[in-house]
């Protein structure tokens, strides 16, 4: 089950400093096998629970590239007419498969001439910094008659 707040999109002309967005989601094991079926990634530490254990980890590592596709839920579901421009993430921690891992992204730049906005990109599960980093979204121009 995910966590999205329901809010009309916010345009280029409405963002603020400081703005924050935030998604969540708990990664089980039919969306880790549909990302390893869609990837081709079938590293024994996502698929397999008794590798992940012999690694030391509880249970199958959720994938981060899958856990990133939660910036794209950001993007999308908040800004309107935007895209991903550049991410820039470092995965501090594995996560195990069905918990939930909780996402912010704060606007720390905004600029006017390229209508692109940077975001400080934190995830944490339990408490933890689980990944960190930086999404730079490009907001497109309305086609003429669309404003």
């Amino acid at each position: 089950m995910s966590l999205m707040v329901n809010m009309p999109s916010v345009r280029f002309e409405e963002i603020e400093l400081g703005r924050l967005f935030r998604t969540s989601e708990a990664f089980g094991y039919l969306a880790m096998d549909q990302f390893a079926a869609l990837t081709g990634d079938h590293s024994v530490i996502h698929t397999d629970p008794s590798a992940a254990k012999l690694c030391g980890f509880p249970d199958r590592l959720q994938y981060g590239f899958l856990l990133a596709g939660l910036l794209s839920r950001i993007v999308g579901t908040n800004f309107h007419n935007a895209v991903c421009a550049a991410v820039s993430l470092d995965f501090m921690q594995p996560v195990p498969a069905q918990k939930r891992v909780d996402v912010t992204a704060e606007v720390t730049q905004i600029q006017h001439a390229m209508r692109s906005v940077a975001l400080r990109i934190t995830m944490t599960s339990e408490g933890t910094t689980v990944v960190r980093g930086k999404l730079t979204t490009v907001f497109l121009r309305e086609p003429e008659g669309k404003q």
